[in-house]
This record gives structure tokens, sequence and C-alpha cells, in this order.
């Protein structure tokens, strides 16, 4: 990850007077920030993950990229951020980490695994914007599609992946550590620009959507998950935006000109991403809101799961479905 094991290079690589001027205080900020950053992740979409394989409501197919990109970053949160913590301590002298050439094989495997989830994440993100994006101009087709073909997409997210990782680490080992960003910088502003024509597009489209459509049973469900994941994605270029383009900015005019504490505030700025994703689904997915309510709560799980499947059923069988409770409940 351009962030991390590769990242520790262009620290590396940076000024004596730079390093100089680091303080401990700052040190344990940034590590402070940054264990925070790990525990909320870790929590936030380890949450998404139970609710969503506990609760049925969740397990539909509009979800499945969703629960991919939750899985991504909860992986970074528990098994990449805290080695990134490990080397910042070492920066800042809090302690001593050992990660120079000596130990370039435990790197290259590092940077490899690293890479692979770090691009996962974003590259799910732009799956989503495209999927919706799909969903709004094509409903129809987008409701035949099967678990199968959601199946298909979360494989082909994971092997762009792995494939992005690898022409990654090779540039490393087999060139320099500047080849790197001859791989991140386009493919994370190919990513940028999906997300950015997608949630143009989706705008757009609500902009010129009849209120009549809005409140149909069906369009109304589709646009609250839609601007569920519009959310998302705007958040994910937020968080992603500074981050590249300080790489891009290093990668023109050297390792010299950057400021550590920059560095520091951008990465954990990009790893802040996969924690404020489960604080959306909570808020804005209905589903979600009330599979929360229900597990602390430990009341009435079933009626309130029930309120949510009425909103989007027809009156008449609402009706239907009343009555028949009504005939088979004894009498008293």
């Amino acid at each position: 990850m351009i962030d991390s094991s590769a990242g520790n290079k262009t620290l590396e690589n940076a000024s004596a007077s730079t390093r100089s001027s680091i303080s401990k205080a700052e040190g344990i900020a940034v590590c402070s920030a940054l264990i925070l950053s790990s525990v909320l992740i870790i929590a936030g979409n380890l949450l998404t993950l139970l609710l969503f394989a506990v609760t049925k409501p969740l397990r539909r197919k509009s979800l499945f990229l969703v629960m991919n990109m939750a899985f991504a970053d909860l992986m970074l949160g528990a098994i990449t951020l805290p080695f990134y913590i490990y080397v910042n301590g070492g920066y800042y002298q809090l302690w001593t980490a050992k990660y120079d050439s000596e130990h370039m094989a435990y790197r290259i495997f590092y940077t490899s695994f690293d890479s692979i989830l770090m691009y996962g994440s974003y590259i799910s993100a732009a799956s989503i914007s495209c999927e919706r994006l799909y969903a709004v101009f094509w409903p129809f087709k987008h409701r035949s599609l099967s678990t199968r073909t959601y199946r298909g997409i979360i494989f082909l997210i994971w092997t762009s992946a792995v494939l992005v990782s690898t022409l990654t680490t090779l540039s490393y080992v087999l060139s320099s550590f500047e080849s790197i960003f001859l791989v991140f910088i386009p493919v994370s502003s190919g990513l940028t620009l999906i997300i950015c024509f997608c949630n143009i597009a989706i705008w757009r489209n609500f902009q010129r959507e009849s209120v009549a459509s809005q409140h149909r049973n069906g369009a109304s469900r589709n646009r609250r998950l839609t601007k569920a994941l519009l959310l998302v994605s705007i958040l994910a270029l937020a968080c992603w935006l500074p981050f590249i383009i300080m790489n891009l900015l290093v990668y023109i005019y050297g390792t010299e000109t950057l400021i550590a504490w920059v560095y520091f505030m951008m990465n954990t700025l990009n790893y802040s991403n996969s924690f404020v994703n489960p604080i959306v689904y909570v808020f804005r997915i209905p589903e979600f809101h009330q599979a929360l309510r229900s597990c602390c709560t430990k009341g009435r799980p079933a009626i309130e799961m029930v309120k949510i499947e009425k909103r989007n059923r027809p009156t008449s069988e609402i009706e239907l479905r009343n009555f028949t409770n009504r005939s088979h409940s004894p009498v008293s």
C-alpha cells in the first residue's frame, strides 16, 4: 500500500531537517489517532458484517457489494493498520521498529497484502457507484440480476485488486520506489473518475425524476438506498482525493518537499474512510438501523423488521395478511 510499507520508503528519503522537526508529542498524537481509527474500523465493519449475517432483510443482492467493501475495510483495520502504527511509532522514536532493508522479504509480503486490501476497498466503492447507476437508469434489468452475477462482480473486484497489487509490488522490487506511482496514480485516478461520473449522472437523474415516481414503493426504496450509497461514494472521494493529490505531488516534486505531519494527516484521513461507512449504513439504510436497534434492545425484533417489510408491500397484501392473522388468532 502506498501509504504504509512503500510509504515508509518516502519517510526514509525525507530530509534531515524534516526529521529533526518531529517531536514525540506529534508522534503520540498521530499514533493515538491511528489506534482510534483501527478500533473504530474493526468495531464498525465487524458489526456491519454480523448484522448482515443474522438479519434476513439485509441479505439481499443490492447489499452484497456493501458487505464486500465492509470486509475489505475490516481487514485493513485489523491487519494492515496495526503494522502501519508500529512503523509510525518507530519513525517518531516512540519504540524501536525494524523495517529496514534487512527485512525486505517481509516488507514485500506486507506491501502486497496491504495493496490488495486497499485496492479492494476502493474498487468496491467504484463498483457500488456503477451498480447504483445501473439500478437508477435500468431498474427493470437491475431487478433481474441474479445472485451469481453479484458473486461474479465480487470475484472480479478481488482479481483486479490482486493484479494491480502485483504490478505495484513488482514495480517496487524490480525498478524503484518512484515507479510505484506509475501504477498507483493512473489506477486511483481512474477509479475516482468512475465514481465522479456515476455520482453526477445519478444526481442529475434524481433532479429530473418526477414526484409521482418518487412515491412508488419500489422506486422509493431504491431511491433511499441509492442516496445512502451515494453518500458513501462522496465520503470515499473526500478521503481519497487528498491522498491521491499528495502522492502525485511527491512524484512530481520529490520526497524532499514532503512535510511529515501532512503525510501522516493524509494517511489518517485515507484510513478514516473505512470507519465512516458503517455509520452511514446505520443512519441512512433503514434495515441496518432497525437491525441494530433490535440487537440493542432485545425486544420485539420481529415487529420492528415487519414494519420495514410492510412499507415495501402493496396495501392489499398487508390487509390480506392482517385478515389471515386475525382469522387464526384464538377467541377470547
